[in-house]
């Protein structure tokens, strides 16, 4: 589990580039509609790589959610664990449709930005209908694999730390906050592989 530790710690580091490659979200909170169509038109290849990056790495999660959970003791903490690669995997479906929704913004963002009009309102708008379920998706798999990493003994109280933590994430993103920022996702599963390079 050491081994699957290391790699869950890069695809977080990966993750976590992702979300700083694009000058977009380097720069938060953005002081208008304008700036945030500038951010988008003048960094054609962060906002790409970003685009890019995301599923790739989400796929890659999946993957690496499956071989644990097969390496995962027979029943309870086995099960657990492909549910949560399942629910990842469906995270990465779900993603699919927000990234290409991205890269075709590109062009849309220097139209507007060339037609800009400060008296009309702009809505900037680069996630998508499928961004909640995504991350509903993902929390879920984040807490289910603590689970399974708890039940089946490798991590039997940091796993259900994560556990919580995702679920009252999920609780307090969906009723508290309505909104939800995939940062504390990465958190999460940089949590899960340091323990996992420790145990």
């Amino acid at each position: 589990m050491r081994t699957l530790g290391i790699e869950l710690l890069v695809l977080v580091i990966i993750f976590m580039i992702g979300a700083g490659v694009a000058a977009y979200f380097r720069k938060f909170p953005h002081d208008s509609p304008r700036e945030q169509l500038q951010l988008i038109a003048n960094d054609r290849w962060g906002w790409t790589a970003q685009a890019i990056i995301f599923p790739v790495v989400f796929a890659a999660t999946a993957v690496l959610f499956l071989i644990m959970a097969r390496q995962r003791p027979a029943g309870w903490p086995r099960w657990l664990g492909l549910v949560a690669a399942g629910l990842f995997a469906l995270g990465f479906l779900l993603w699919m449709p927000i990234s290409i929704r991205r890269v075709r913004y590109w062009s849309r963002a220097v139209t507007l930005l060339q037609n800009y009009d400060s008296e009309l309102p702009v809505d900037v708008n680069i996630g998508g209908r499928t961004f909640w379920p995504h991350t509903v998706s993902v929390l879920l798999a984040i807490a289910f694999m603590g689970s399974a990493l708890a039940v089946g003994g490798t991590l039997p109280i940091l796993g259900w730390i994560v556990g919580i933590l995702a679920m009252g994430g999920l609780l307090a993103g969906t009723l508290l906050w309505h909104d939800w920022p995939p940062f504390i996702n990465y958190l999460l599963l940089l949590i899960l592989a340091i323990g996992l390079i420790l145990s």
